[in-house]
């Protein structure tokens, strides 16, 4: 199965402070994700930002983590599906609090991270996102993965990112975790094939419009 997909590019830039770059017709690698589960049964999220500038890495971040959530949620079962979503709302209940924002530890007593502890397995993931014309790719590789790595590279994907992006960065991710579960609630089903593409657009232009009205700024035309 070839796990490459197109996607609408995501209007992410202008949310975390940062103009909008000029983009070239021709495909442009704009950042690739290394998740290496080692023998410990514990992993470590790595990029390569291909030289981009810091604005445009942090953008692929967010979109490229959504995409591989949807992406997981698309592969596992419905019962695993279900205990993943629980636990990154979870994780948004941890990171967005009464109290502001909070980089919270998503990992600590996870129960969806004892299989591998108790049975450790090494893997390596990567996540490969472009931009080619006006949308974006996402490759994953190895093209099949055994689905026992997904939910666990998901959660230390988003553990890494809530730790690592900037506030504004993190404010976003955490409003498009939350619009994600509310599309896989109340709008569509994981099992679609177009979750993958349609989930993370839903909850970007969802994170998108609570930003701009908590700022007080209206969509460009």
């Amino acid at each position: 199965m070839n796990c490459r997909l197109l996607l609408k590019i995501f209007p992410v830039l202008m949310f975390l402070a940062l103009p909008v770059p000029g983009r070239a017709q021709a495909e442009k690698t704009l950042l690739v994700t290394k998740i290496a589960f080692g023998p410990d049964g514990a992993a470590k999220v790595g990029y390569d930002t291909k030289g981009n500038a810091a604005q445009e890495v942090e953008s692929s971040k967010i979109q490229s983590a959504l995409v591989f959530y949807a992406l997981a949620m698309n592969r596992l079962d419905a019962e695993s599906g279900k205990a993943l979503l629980n636990q990154v709302q979870a994780a948004v209940g941890k990171i967005a609090t009464e109290q502001g924002l909070v980089r919270a530890d998503l990992l600590k007593g996870n129960p969806l991270l004892k299989a591998l502890q108790a049975a450790p397995a090494e893997q390596t993931l990567d996540l490969t996102f472009s931009q080619v014309g006006k949308s974006n790719a996402v490759e994953l590789k190895p093209e099949t993965v055994d689905p026992k790595f997904l939910a666990p590279a998901v959660l230390y994907l988003f553990q890494d990112q809530v730790k690592t992006l900037s506030e504004s960065g993190v404010r976003l991710l955490v409003l498009a975790m939350g619009g994600m579960n509310k599309w896989y609630r109340e709008v569509g089903k994981a099992s679609d094939a177009d979750s993958v593409a349609k989930a993370p657009a839903y909850a970007l232009n969802l994170a998108v419009d609570i930003l701009e009205k908590l700022g007080g700024k209206k969509k460009p035309n």
